[in-house]
């Protein structure tokens, strides 16, 4: 049985990289939409998250308070975000998306659904069902895992 799971292991990340090629974050750069891959992330996080603080942002993104500076600095200027002084803490600064954000944001996922959709729209509809229930269901034991205590066993282990 090790073998049985090393083997589909194998075979489900060489699948996951195939699609990553085809559909992952450089996409954006091809749309030609004036995004980069790491704009178009922060803009998704922004928008998940709601008006945010840099530090949270910062910190979903894993990445340094001043890297994200420079990033927000772009969008910006290119009027994607806007910095506004918190209410009840003038010293913290929060980020939101502009109209025109959200529009670009929209504009990239609505690239994206149609590309997957038109995978997608080739396989059997009990096939599409199925593969979309496996992967639900590795989403909820993904959200459950400690990756932390895994990668210090894998690494220990190693």
């Amino acid at each position: 049985m090790a073998e049985d799971i090393d083997l589909l292991t194998e075979r489900f990340d060489r699948s996951l990289s195939v699609l990553a090629q085809h559909f992952g974050p450089h996409l954006v750069n091809r749309m030609h939409v004036g995004l980069t891959a790491g704009q178009f992330f922060t803009l998704h996080v922004i928008q998940q998250e709601g008006r945010c603080k840099v530090s949270r942002l910062a910190e979903k993104m894993e990445v340094t308070p001043s890297a994200i500076t420079v990033m927000l600095d772009r969008l910006e200027n290119h009027g994607l975000v806007t910095r506004l002084r918190d209410q009840e803490d003038r010293r913290v600064v929060v980020i939101e998306l502009t109209g025109q954000g959200e529009k670009k944001l929209q504009q990239v996922e609505r690239v994206w659904r149609n590309l997957f959709r038109r995978c997608l729209e080739q396989l059997d509809v009990n096939e599409l069902s199925a593969c979309i229930r496996t992967l639900e269901s590795l989403a909820e034991i993904a959200a459950q895992v400690d990756v932390e205590r895994m990668i210090q066993e894998s690494v220990e282990g190693a």
